[in-house]
């Protein structure tokens, strides 16, 4: 008996043909669509990722001796070029898109896996970056400022604020009361030798001494001796030369190419005063220098510039010497009971010569020398660790008239000198009344010097650490697509 075999109708076939052609085409589309958007996604985190890796290789030195974050363009190396932050970076992409399999235990396992993306890196270009030496340091200020920000409040920027204030209220940082007395002396001078009339004698030579001669004297000694006497000095030098304030003045410095408009550089007064902050946080000074350093008296280098600590020290006494002066000026002229004492001396000396033109000009000889004994002393307290008010009153004036002209000079007790301001108070007044630019470079010849000393940093750049950077990334797949991709990170 034979049986007959049963068969699809022949329109059933065409249809379940034409369903799976359409569902086949379907099916395609959407994995290729599915592949796309994989590799889209893979590159934008793969790319992301990078970055971040990148970023996170900032120079430590840098980080934990000042704690200003930025990526060391010569990754250790003697030469500082972008080239090597887009090699890492390439470096880290290919690793990244690698086939996910490669490590797998058995030789079984790696040629079962297939790539289903086929990713592969075409390049990896730096656009655009910025440096920290940017702007003459404009840059260098903003991240130091961003560093500081954190950890001083409103009252300590009002402090500082008010102390400026004060002296340019006053003029003390201006007024240079050593050339009011070498004038008056030049015109007390110009009557040695005169003939004058003197006790109904006619005919008589004028010949007399300045009251204020054995403080002259006292002056020509020079600062250092005046004011520290026989304390200890740093005897560090630095070598200029190769540091990046020199590097920029003779345009040899890397530039970044990113406009400084876009960067939020410091500008108002408030974030000056959070800059020195900064700088009295992070750099030494006398009697509070800081281990491992180039210099002792950093501060005072970014004040005065100088290659030997010394001559430093010495030149910001001068000008802490002249803003001390102008100060006690001020207050001996303003108070009665001491021009009152100077008159006196003034008329008897005048008296006894015979010439009462010289009266206004022993008088204000004498309140301006008066001032200077005062303000020797006072640096003296200051560099003993005492304190000295800014403008001083009767209850903080410390010299008598006789004690200052019959030389009865003394250091003074810094631990009886407990009000006013400290000598780093006082570094903070210069360094706010200093040019921003000029403290800026400065304090980049501190940064640069210092981290160079570290091991392996011997050729360390501040114009090759790089705090912002923009990179043009493109991927390719063996399926022919081709991703590009825009980064931008900064700290």
């Amino acid at each position: 008996m034979m049986t007959r075999e049963k068969k699809l109708p022949a329109f059933l076939t065409v249809y379940l043909a034409l369903t799976l052609g359409v569902m086949t085409s379907l099916f395609f589309v959407l994995m290729e669509g599915a592949r796309l958007n994989t590799i889209q996604l893979e590159a934008a985190c793969i790319s992301d990722a990078c970055m971040d890796s990148v970023m996170a290789e900032y120079h430590r030195e840098l980080f934990r001796r000042y704690n200003l974050l930025a990526i060391d363009f010569s990754y250790g190396t003697k030469t500082a070029s972008r080239r090597n932050l887009e090699g890492r970076l390439a470096w880290y992409l290919d690793l990244n898109m690698d086939h996910p399999m490669r490590d797998a235990g058995t030789t079984l396992l790696k040629s079962r896996a297939r790539d289903l993306l086929g990713m592969q890196l075409e390049s990896a270009d730096l656009t655009g970056y910025s440096l920290l030496t940017d702007g003459n340091g404009s840059v260098f200020r903003r991240k130091a400022v961003e560093a500081i920000k954190d950890d001083y409040g409103v009252i300590a920027v009002q402090e500082a604020l008010e102390w400026v204030k004060t002296v340019k209220e006053y003029h003390l940082d201006t007024r240079d009361v050593e050339e009011e007395k070498r004038v008056v002396d030049e015109q007390i001078a110009a009557w040695q030798g005169k003939e004058v009339s003197q006790d109904g004698k006619e005919n008589a030579i004028l010949e007399f001494d300045n009251p204020t001669v054995v403080m002259e004297n006292h002056r020509k000694t020079g600062i250092l001796w005046q004011t520290m006497g026989n304390k200890p000095l740093s005897g560090k030098r630095l070598s200029t030369s190769d540091l990046i304030y020199q590097r920029i003045k003779g345009g040899k410095q890397n530039l970044g190419n990113l406009p400084l408009s876009d960067q939020n550089t410091v500008e108002d007064a408030a974030e000056k005063v959070l800059f020195v902050e900064w700088l009295r946080a992070y750099l030494g000074c006398y009697g509070a220098p800081k281990e491992g350093s180039a210099l002792e008296y950093e501060l005072e280098y970014v004040l005065s510039g100088e290659e030997s600590d010394a001559w430093n020290l010495r030149n910001v006494l001068y000008r802490l010497l002249a803003l001390r002066e102008a100060a006690n000026a001020t207050y001996l002229f303003s108070d009665e009971t001491k021009r009152e004492e100077a008159d006196l001396v003034a008329l008897a000396l005048s008296t006894i010569l015979g010439v009462p033109e010289l009266e206004e000009l022993f008088s204000t000889t004498i309140l301006l020398g008066w001032a200077y004994a005062e303000s020797i002393y006072d640096l003296g307290i200051l560099m003993d660790d005492g304190r000295v008010p800014l403008m001083k009153t009767k209850e903080t004036w410390h010299y008598g008239l006789s004690s200052f002209l019959e030389d009865l000079w003394s250091m003074g007790d810094a631990s009886k000198a407990k009000e006013g301001l400290s000598y780093q108070d006082y570094l903070r007044i210069l360094l706010l009344l200093e040019d921003e630019t000029e403290m800026t470079c400065r304090a980049m010849d501190v940064v640069e010097s210092d981290v160079r000393l570290t091991m392996g940093n011997q050729a360390f750049r501040l114009d090759g650490a790089c705090t912002q950077i923009k990179t043009r990334i493109v991927i390719t797949s063996k399926y022919g697509y081709r991703t590009e991709l825009w980064e931008e990170k900064q700290y």
